[in-house]
């Protein structure tokens, strides 16, 4: 052993390009590892900054003693939202609910010939005892009749229009795709 040390020690004086080469290398190293501990404590600032401005608006929320009433507010809207939700059965009701309330709409608006179509109602994630059905609505329509259409399924906030496409013509055409909610009776069952 001692003579391989004694053999790397004599390289070692001997040649001039292997302790440039080295030093480079060592320098590269510290260099990288500089830049790196740099980038750290960049992410680490920025982390803290973040955190610490989280803090300064939660603090300044809990000092606004109106926080609670608006809480109080938007459960009491939620829950009159929840309320105006028809109650189905299941799956299928609430199929058949969405095509009577998309017929019975285009209808009134003055609608020719709507054709509804619905798909499998599904459970909406979060929200135990609510299902998702969305419907598809076409027919031959004037813009009076798509005006009316649209102002009454806005009056329905459990109805979302998800597109509607309108082509000119006489009759125009009107192909609407809908999503409504519904609340199952028992919300234990599967839809």
């Amino acid at each position: 052993m001692s003579s391989q040390w004694d053999v790397l020690v004599a390289q070692w004086r001997g040649n001039r390009r292997l302790r440039v080469a080295i030093g480079l290398a060592a320098l590269v190293a510290l260099a990288h590892l500089a830049f790196a501990r740099s980038d750290v404590l960049g992410e680490e600032a920025a982390a803290y900054r973040a955190e610490r401005n989280l803090l300064v608006r939660l603090e300044g929320a809990a000092a606004d003693a109106t926080w609670v009433q608006r809480a109080d507010d938007a459960e009491a809207a939620l829950a009159a939202l929840e309320a105006q939700l028809t109650s189905v059965a299941g799956s299928g009701e609430a199929q058949a609910e969405l095509q009577a309330l998309l017929t019975a709409v285009a209808t009134t608006a003055g609608v020719a010939q709507p054709a509804v179509r619905t798909e499998g109602a599904i459970a909406v994630e979060g929200l135990p005892g609510v299902l998702e059905v969305s419907g598809r609505l076409a027919g031959g329509t004037t813009a009076a009749a798509s005006q009316t259409m649209l102002a009454d399924l806005a009056g329905r906030p459990w109805v979302r229009v998800e597109r509607i496409d309108l082509r000119d013509g006489s009759p125009g055409d009107v192909q609407m795709i809908v999503r409504a909610y519904y609340r199952l009776d028992s919300p234990g069952t599967a839809p």
